[in-house]
């Protein structure tokens, strides 16, 4: 292994135990020498890539909103090309265990809840955010457009999507024993089937449990 692929690795190990410190302490415990201690490394070493707790931070959340967005651009390039397959697509990765672990929603809460303050934060988040829009908006638009929807706004429906995953990621954070995935994916399905129903009213089922 070169030297660049050490410090990568080393760099994701850090990272990787700051989301493990933020889950378990929150932020303000969350220390150096906590991550230093989970990613089984020396405290120097955290210090020689990441000047100060601040740098750490903002580099754990540019981690991860690339993460989330790589999972569902991925997701989305796998998937049925029609828009519907597109929002199928994404509906799924976001309740992925790997995205949506009861681990990473508590991080991903820490965080937005700390953005108002933060330019840094509110700057990464809200690109993902706006990135995220703009794809579910672009295919709305194009199931309006083929279907005669001509009485739905696109902005409007992509709005009320988000918000209801972010709803229900909230459950997952909350009170993650009552959570079922594929009754959260369904409950997106059937929010959409109230715009489109010859699109997603068939999705509603348990084909959609997947």
């Amino acid at each position: 292994m070169g030297r660049m692929e050490i410090k990568e690795v080393r760099r994701v190990q850090l990272i990787e135990a700051t989301i493990d410190s933020i889950a378990k302490r929150g932020f303000a415990e969350t220390t150096l020498a906590h991550v230093a201690d989970g990613a089984k490394l020396s405290r120097g070493i955290v210090n020689f890539y990441f000047k100060s707790k601040e740098a750490l931070l903002v580099e754990t959340l540019r981690h991860m909103a690339q993460e989330y967005e790589a999972f569902w651009l991925a997701a989305v390039a796998r998937a049925d090309p029609s828009p519907t397959g597109q929002i199928e697509a994404m509906i799924d990765a976001d309740f992925d265990p790997a995205i949506a672990s009861r681990k990473k929603v508590t991080v991903w809460y820490a965080f937005w809840g700390e953005a108002r303050w933060r330019p840094d934060y509110l700057r990464l988040c809200r690109r993902l955010s706006d990135r995220y829009f703009e794809q579910t908006l672009a295919l709305f638009q194009q199931i309006i457009d083929a279907g005669g929807y001509e009485h739905v706004d696109a902005a409007t429906v992509t709005r009320g999507l988000n918000a209801m995953i972010d709803g229900l990621w909230l459950d997952i954070l909350i009170n993650p024993d009552a959570v079922d995935r594929a009754e959260a994916k369904r409950t997106c399905r059937a929010f959409l089937a109230g715009f489109f129903p010859a699109e997603f009213a068939a999705r509603t089922g348990a084909a959609s449990a997947a």
